[in-house]
């Protein structure tokens, strides 16, 4: 059943394999952890977020006819993503991310087998744009192919909200910016957007005053341990994180973006641009005290509790 108000998510969806080292990690060892098997992908981890944040979300994607392609469908159902407009490709590997974390949380290693997103072309959107259209957000990964990314900026008539991935994929967007609603990069690929190397917050600043004039009307740069840069057409805000203890920074980005796109779909920027930076900030909290990449204890409750820590912390 299609719902009247709804978000599409275009992009990638994995089978995430987790290696989480314990209290010691040593590299070019083994050690000793938790291995984990999970559905995930920045695409489809935004998806699993606003659905936690009771968004209706379609998830636009592709993924394999092999036993790891239905185990993700059979999770997409489990966690009430609608794939309806995904599409499962035959004799094709299902795109699958290898990881380890180190004894304190963050990534050291990782594999990527995404070929299969090159299916995602733009005949395969051409197919789906008046769905696409009919959508109160896109949000798109930089998993899906350059081309693709181009043609949807050109064939879309509602907000682009772009999670760009990596240093690597970043660049699948510089031919587009002026069509992008809101971005969410780091540091690393706000730098290559922007041409400024971002060491602080007067640089981030800088970076996304220059975004803005490029087109991005909306710009959130994670500064990692630091804290969110959220910049709103002049105004520009900067949230530290919430201490908390860490488990896994695996996902919290993926988090970010969907607090943004949610906070979009239930106020229009009608919101606080500093209070949006607290709820993202809080639901970050939540993601890294648990090794998934979306966090089972995530909602709007548990969110806006958190959130209060503020009034403490800042």
């Amino acid at each position: 059943m299609l719902m009247d108000n709804y978000v599409v998510v275009i992009g990638g969806m994995n089978l995430d394999i987790a290696g989480l080292s314990g209290d010691l990690y040593k590299e070019k060892d083994s050690n000793i952890g938790e291995i984990q098997m999970t559905v995930g992908g920045v695409g489809q981890n935004i998806a699993q977020n606003l659905v936690k944040l009771n968004v209706s979300t379609y998830l636009i994607t592709v993924y394999g006819d092999d036993y790891f392609g239905e185990f993700l469908a059979d999770e997409c159902k489990k966690n009430n993503i609608h794939l309806d407009y995904a599409q499962r490709i035959f004799n094709t590997r299902s795109s699958t991310y290898l990881y380890v974390t180190d004894d304190q949380g963050d990534m050291v290693t990782a594999v990527n087998d995404m070929k299969i997103t090159e299916n995602i072309t733009s005949e395969f959107l051409e197919k789906r744009i008046n769905f696409i259209n009919g959508a109160s957000i896109c949000v798109v990964d930089g998993n899906i192919p350059q081309n693709s990314i181009e043609w949807l900026a050109n064939h879309c008539t509602v907000p682009i909200f772009v999670d760009p991935v990596s240093i690597a994929k970043v660049s699948r967007f510089e031919n587009i910016l002026d069509k992008i609603d809101t971005f969410k990069p780091n540091t690393l690929e706000a730098s290559v957007l922007s041409g400024v190397k971002i060491v602080d917050i007067e640089s981030a600043k800088q970076a996304a005053k220059i975004l803005y004039k490029k087109g991005i009307k909306n710009v959130f740069i994670s500064l990692g341990s630091r804290g969110i840069l959220c910049s709103r057409e002049e105004e520009v805000d900067f949230i530290p994180i919430l201490p908390t203890r860490v488990v896994s920074v695996n996902g919290a980005g993926d988090c970010n973006m969907a607090m943004i796109v949610w906070a979009r779909f239930q106020y229009d920027n009608k919101i606080p641009l500093k209070r949006i930076g607290m709820l993202i900030q809080a639901a970050a909290s939540l993601t890294v005290e648990v090794a998934q990449s979306v966090s089972p204890n995530l909602n709007i409750k548990n969110i806006i509790e958190r959130s209060k820590k503020f009034l403490k912390e800042v």
